[in-house]
């Protein structure tokens, strides 16, 4: 009786021991799984959360001067993406971007009638997005903390039209000619007969003088004279 229980009873321990073993290694097979799931899922939301910090909202008022109104200013936030963003000002000038992401930008108001210059915003990822703005032509000219900005010039669409200038009148070439005829005439007018009659009489003989003949010098006589 023994010797048919042995064998049977050894099979059904052997059994036993595999199934155990078995049962232990699904267990920790799925407690594997089940942190990597867990720690996938955590870095996921980890990733997702990073992302959604990393956009801040940059604000700043422009200054309205007496008769623009809001709706006569546009503000254009450009991206370091080439993104363009663009909003109007409130009652007050203030203005709001939201969702910026961190980076450098270029931020443009286009008003009518007047000028604002451009401006270079910086925002910072590393400070949680801290802002620091200052004129894109001229940097050393910081805006922030604030960012403030304020109209450079009046701009005129229409030329505008001369006045009238006596200076302007005089100074023209033609009427200048025409004052100098006019003072030579009244000059000459006012000279004496006898004073134009000798002045006449010099210039003719100055003019006779030109024109003679010059008369044949000593050696040029004697030379005729030879050849003949």
């Amino acid at each position: 009786v023994l010797l048919e229980n042995g064998p049977s009873s050894s099979s059904t321990s052997s059994i036993t021991v595999m199934t155990h073993a078995l049962g232990n290694a699904v267990f920790l097979l799925a407690s594997c799984l089940g942190v990597y799931l867990a720690a996938a899922d955590e870095a996921t939301r980890g990733s997702d959360s990073l992302m959604v910090a990393q956009f801040y909202p940059v604000k700043g008022v422009v200054t309205l001067p007496d008769g623009l109104r809001p709706s006569m200013v546009q503000i254009t936030l450009t991206v370091n993406a080439g993104e363009r963003m663009k909003t109007l000002p409130r009652e007050d000038g203030s203005f709001t971007f939201n969702d910026v992401p961190p980076g450098t930008h270029q931020l443009e108001v286009v008003a009518m009638g007047f000028f604002y210059p451009p401006v270079r915003v910086d925002v910072s990822s590393r400070h949680n997005g801290k802002i620091h703005a200052a004129l894109a032509e001229d940097r050393r000219v910081v805006l922030s903390p604030g960012l403030v900005i304020d109209p450079v010039r009046k701009m005129d669409y229409f030329e505008k039209r001369q006045e009238f200038s006596i200076w302007s009148i005089v100074s023209n070439p033609m009427m200048m000619m025409m004052i100098f005829t006019v003072v030579c005439v009244v000059i000459f007018s006012n000279i004496d007969p006898e004073t134009i009659k000798e002045l006449n009489e010099q210039a003719q003989a100055e003019k006779n003088r030109a024109f003679a003949p010059k008369p044949a010098t000593s050696g040029s006589a004697e030379g005729a004279k030879k050849r003949s």
